[in-house]
């Protein structure tokens, strides 16, 4: 007996629906393609058990025969494509006919269509790839495709979906992508019965404009409306991009869209030559994009992975250097300064010192720090060598000491950062993090995908000292905050770098935490550029001390560089340090 063998068709056929339905959002974006091939001007989605229980899309194309309905569920049967030649001169999305052959191979779907102008529809069920039933529907024009528990028969690809908040704010994402690629869509997205998205065709008469306009309503007017606006066209390619300037960057990578030819895509030669434009000078931050590129079927291939959300370009140079070059002369126009010259720092005004923040964050402070101790406590980390000697500050930035005849320098906001950090962090650990409620709640604007990745972490951002709620179809409330965090422009930054964070669920706890009590840490410390009098400068010291790791900030920088009397007697080419 041959040990290899033919797989049966029910296995083969619910293998290969896991390369293009991985999830619910991978099948909402299979048939919100087939709705736009089948051009209709109007897509409405609705989901319920974040598309597990119930995936439901309906168009007003053009719809479907009944013969055409049974053909669409089997395997490679399309109407878009009838050569291999073909796909180098691709008009449509879909072309390999697959999409509902899988969805049918792994739900309970139903597909009810009717012809325009046709005076009767037609209705097919089908369930784990067998029909069920098939015959007349009421007139209906356009098609309604739904499918019911999602991974029914096939537990395994079922368990290894994500919680619901993060299905649903996939779903949402596929949602937005649709929009922001066709401007002239009526597109509305209903999640457990409430209305998430409601778009309505755009008005404006310039192209550019539309997208404008649309982006505006995806992305919202806070971060939409100080993008600038690139537009270029070359003899087989039209580019049309949206991107922030210097001052307004975001904190993740989550605003970033790219289409060609209004597909929705991922190039890893597009988001490179978009941060080569910005050069090293993001300092950790990220570029807001959305980017329209128009080119011919022959110039790139779309038929790299049965999703096609990969595609290839003919030519990745020519691409490269085009957007690569646009975005930078853009951002030379708009604020050449910021590329050229670093902005002046300008001390503030009575800036607050250390022990005055010490004080209102509940650091413990003594009342008489030690300018000098005689000997090294039991316990004190190595780099703590006494006695230490206030010299004074470096650009107000940074702390010099003389310890023990050596020298020893202190980076304030970092140690100030890392007081902070394990502070927060030992109030978390303990369960007891001080939270105060703000006055005025506080509107955080962004894409309800990212609402969605906000609140799927409710509980452990509860733990931390927030209190977020959602609010209305594309914000969050912020209704209360840790004690040691006030300031508003710095809180919604926090929201915002906390996305970067939420793409795992499974660690996404850890990750928050160390990640949000970081930057809390970070905005709450002393910064440079504050000036300290010497008590609180030896206030800092001791405090440092107490850390359970003060050699660096909790990003990772240095917070103190020492030189001890040998090595300055080195450095001096002296034989020996001197005698103290």
């Amino acid at each position: 007996m041959p040990l290899i063998h033919r797989l049966s068709p029910q296995v083969a056929s619910r293998i290969a629906a896991g390369e293009v339905i991985e999830r619910p959002a991978s099948a909402l974006k299979e048939l919100i393609e087939n709705a736009l091939d089948a051009e209709a001007s109007r897509i409405q989605v609705e989901c319920l058990g974040a598309g597990r229980k119930s995936l439901r899309v309906v168009d007003d194309g053009c719809g479907m025969s009944p013969e055409d309905c049974s053909l669409a569920i089997e395997r490679h049967a399309t109407s878009k494509i009838s050569d291999l030649s073909d796909i180098e001169s691709l008009s449509t999305f879909g072309f390999r006919g697959e999409a509902l052959y899988a969805a049918a191979a792994v739900s309970r779907l139903s597909i009810a269509s009717t012809l325009r102008k046709a005076k009767h529809g037609w209705k097919i069920e089908v369930e784990a790839g067998k029909i069920l039933s098939s015959g007349p529907a009421p007139a209906v024009p356009g098609t309604a495709v739904e499918m019911q528990d999602l991974f029914f028969n096939t537990p395994a690809r079922r368990k290894f979906l994500k919680s619901d908040p993060f299905e649903r704010g996939k779903i949402a994402a596929v949602v937005e992508e649709a929009a922001l690629a066709n401007p002239s869509l009526s597109l509305s997205y209903k999640s457990e019965g409430r209305t998430v998205w409601h778009f309505t065709p755009e008005t404006a008469k310039d192209p550019v404009e539309l997208l404008r306009q649309r982006a505006a309503r995806v992305l919202g007017t806070e971060i939409s409306s100080e993008l600038l606006t690139i537009q270029a066209e070359r003899p087989e390619m039209k580019l049309c991009l949206f991107v922030s300037p210097w001052d307004h960057l975001a904190a993740t990578r989550d605003f970033q869209y790219w289409f060609v030819n209004r597909r929705p895509i991922s190039a890893r030669i597009l988001q490179q030559a978009l941060y080569r434009a910005y050069g090293g000078q993001l300092g950790g931050r990220h570029p807001i994009c959305v980017g329209h590129l128009e080119l011919p079927g022959t110039s790139f291939d779309v038929n790299v992975h049965p999703g096609k959300r990969e595609i290839r370009f003919k030519s990745d140079r020519d691409v490269f250097e085009l957007v690569s070059g646009l975005v930078a002369s853009a951002l030379v126009k708009a604020k050449p300064a910021a590329m050229l010259t670093p902005e002046p720092r300008f001390v503030r005004e009575n800036a607050p010192s250390y022990r005055t923040q010490a004080a209102s964050q509940g650091v413990l402070a003594l009342e008489s720090p030690p300018v000098e101790a005689v000997a090294t406590p039991a316990g004190s980390p190595r780099w703590f060598t006494p006695p230490f000697r206030y010299i004074g500050q470096i650009e107000k930035s940074y702390l010099v000491f003389e310890a023990c005849g050596g020298l020893f320098v202190l980076d304030q906001h970092a140690a100030a950062e890392r007081i902070l950090f394990e502070k927060y962090l030992g109030e978390i650990e303990k369960g007891r993090v001080r939270s105060q409620k703000l006055l005025l709640p506080l509107v955080v604007d962004i894409p309800a995908s990212s609402v969605e990745k906000v609140l799927s972490q409710k509980q452990n951002l509860l733990r931390m000292g927030f209190e977020i709620e959602p609010f209305g179809k594309r914000g969050l409330h912020c209704l209360a905050a840790p004690a040691l965090f006030s300031r508003a422009a710095d809180l919604k930054e926090l929201v915002h770098r906390l996305l970067d964070s939420l793409h795992d669920p499974l660690a996404a706890a850890e990750a928050v935490k160390h990640g949000a009590v970081a930057t809390i840490a970070c905005k709450a410390a002393v910064k440079a550029h504050d000036a300290l009098s010497e008590r609180e400068a030896l206030q800092l010291l001791e405090d440092l001390k107490e850390c359970r790791d003060g050699s660096a900030c909790p990003h990772g920088r240095r917070t103190m560089l020492a030189l001890s009397r040998d090595e300055l007697a080195r450095r001096f080419q002296r034989p020996g340090a001197p005698p103290l």
